[in-house]
């Protein structure tokens, strides 16, 4: 019997039990599906993760200001408070730092703490003077107006940055270009120069998104409102705060050293602030890799869940077709009694078997697609599916079919065609 007569008659049988054929598919289908969807939604996830990791820098190393935590006394006891709280980064640190070896630059960043009113209502933003380099390392861009410039350090103006949440809040939406609108910040009325926006995602310590962020220069910060003093108050209780800077962006020249470089700020840090742990560090870098390394994780095991219905949509079909030789017995008996071979019979069985499969593995693919479409439009989730993600579980999907296409089909092809014929 010739090969294409063979796939003919597989194929004419398919279609003669055309919801017989469609149900048999459909654990592979959802199987595929499943699949699909895990592994785009894992790895959307993955690249939104690893992004924001990259965004601060992976040549960067991070030093921030916390305060320190209260060591046995009693903060409601005004008697035991002093009027003076000081912490965090000074310009000595920022000094020692930037000596030493493979230290390319350090950006500085300082929340403020100014009231900030648009008009005559005030609002509740984020304040931060840094330097011109700033919107570079941070991953930003201008999108409207202009950015902080050398000779608007040099001058002191008092001109300011705003971020696209900001211009959001404090403008809404509808309104055009506000370039040239005034904030009084403090004392002080600031002309707005230009909207950035980060669309990467950067979350840094302390001061979070850049999209959230008023930034004015530092040295006009410094002109206005002294070396890092501002008032604070908690309850009832007042406090003057000295905080110099809130953190460091730490840029080295050679990566393949930035752990050497980070250990030796650490203990600079841990000896010069005598443990009073006001301080913290963050390498982007050594949370790209352990981020990378738990996202591969759980990717393999979203992976091995979804797998475990392909497995079980394969148990299902072989079912089916051990019943649908059982119903066939009096079709292979007469062929086998015509001449058909036993190879013959089992060729056409797994042929029909993998055609299937193979069909469900496509629909599957789409399936899978179309969810993570639904995921991305209805969660707001990235969803990523990659060609040797639908390749692969293509192929799963045929192995399953011969895995799975095989026993029956070899069971076809053991049926004894005198004994079927007398029992039909």
């Amino acid at each position: 019997m010739l090969v294409r007569d063979i796939f003919r008659l597989s194929f004419h049988n398919l279609l003669l039990h055309k919801i017989r054929s469609a149900l048999t598919s459909l654990g592979v289908i959802f199987g595929v599906g499943s699949v699909i969807a895990m592994l785009s939604i894992s790895e959307g996830a993955k690249r939104q993760s690893l992004a924001q990791i990259e965004a601060m820098g992976i040549d960067k190393i991070i030093v921030f200001a916390k305060k320190p935590p209260v060591t046995g006394k009693d903060e409601s006891d005004s008697t035991n408070s002093s009027i003076m709280e000081r912490y965090g980064l000074t310009s000595v640190d920022l000094k020692k730092i930037g000596l030493m070896d493979n230290v390319k630059k350090i950006i500085t960043l300082r929340d403020a703490r100014q009231k900030i009113l648009r008009g005559t209502r005030r609002v509740d933003l984020l304040l931060v003077a840094t330097e011109p380099d700033f919107l570079e390392e941070s991953g930003s861009q201008m999108v409207q107006g202009r950015w902080i410039s050398q000779l608007d350090m040099k001058n002191f103006s008092e001109v300011c940055v705003i971020g696209r949440n900001v211009k959001r809040k404090l403008f809404g939406i509808a309104k055009g270009s506000i370039i040239g609108e005034n904030l009084r910040i403090g004392s002080s009325l600031y002309r707005v120069i230009g909207i950035m926006e980060n669309n990467l995602g950067t979350q840094f310590p302390v001061v979070n998104s850049p999209n959230d962020m008023i930034i004015i220069p530092r040295t006009t910060y410094k002109a206005h409102y002294g070396q890092g003093y501002s008032f604070q108050r908690e309850g009832r209780s007042a406090k003057i705060l000295r905080l110099e800077y809130d953190m460091f962006i730490v840029k080295v020249e050679d990566v393949s050293f930035i752990d050497d470089t980070a250990k030796r700020i650490y203990g600079y840090l841990e000896k010069v602030h005598n443990d009073t742990k006001d301080w913290g560090t963050i390498v982007p870098l050594d949370l790209l890799k352990q981020k990378e390394q738990t996202q591969n994780i759980f990717t393999i095991v979203m992976s091995s869940i979804a797998s475990i219905s392909l497995i079980v949509g394969g148990i299902g079909i072989m079912n089916i077709m051990l019943a649908n030789v059982y119903e066939r017995r009096k079709e292979i008996g007469t062929r086998r009694a015509l001449g058909a071979l036993k190879r013959e019979i089992l060729m056409q069985f797994l042929i029909e078997t993998v055609f299937l499969t193979t069909m469900g593995g496509m629909l599957g693919v789409a399936l899978g697609v179309g969810l993570s479409q639904i995921v991305t439009f209805f969660a707001n989730w990235p969803t990523v599916y990659s060609l040797w993600a639908i390749a692969i579980s293509l192929l799963i999907s045929i192995a399953v079919g011969v895995v799975f296409g095989t026993y029956p089909a070899w069971k076809a092809a053991q049926q004894n065609p005198i004994e079927v014929l007398r029992a039909e």
